[in-house]
C-alpha cells in the first residue's frame, strides 16, 4: 500500500506502525512542501493509494470531494499531553507547562461541513 503523507512532520514510529497494522507493508511517500490545492496532491499522489494528510479545513474538504479525488483520504488523532516541565512561553514570557503531542489513533475523513455566516 503506498500512502502519501502530506506533513512538514516525519511520521512516528507510532503513526507507522498503526499504518502497517491497518494496511499492511506500506510505502510512505514524502510531501512537505506547502500545499497550494487539493488537485496538486491529487497528481503528486497519482501512483499513491491513500493520502495521509495535515491539512487545513478548506484544503481537506477539496480533497475529500469526489469531483477531484477517489482515494481514501487520512489523518492522524494526536493529543496534548503535559510533560511534567515547566518552561517560558517565548510569545506571553509567561511560565507554563510543556506540552507534548502524543499520536491516538488513525481516522478516516468521509465527510466535512464547513458552515459560515459573513460578519
Amino acid at each position: 500500500m503506498k500512502i502519501l503523507w502530506v506533513s512538514r512532520h516525519e511520521l512516528s514510529n507510532e503513526q507507522l506502525t498503526d499504518l502497517e497494522r491497518i494496511y499492511g507493508d506500506v510505502e510512505i511517500v514524502k510531501f512537505q512542501d506547502n500545499v497550494q490545492s487539493a488537485k496538486q496532491l491529487v497528481e503528486v499522489g497519482e501512483d499513491c493509494d491513500i493520502f495521509a494528510v495535515v491539512l487545513p479545513p478548506a484544503l481537506l474538504a477539496d480533497l475529500i470531494s469526489p469531483r477531484i479525488n477517489q482515494k481514501p483520504v487520512i489523518r492522524s488523532v494526536m493529543e496534548r499531553v503535559p510533560t511534567g516541565t515547566m518552561i517560558v512561553n517565548p510569545v506571553t514570557e509567561k511560565k507554563e507547562m510543556e506540552m507534548a503531542m502524543h499520536f491516538v489513533a488513525w481516522e478516516q475523513v468521509d465527510e466535512l461541513r464547513i458552515v459560515t455566516h459573513r460578519l
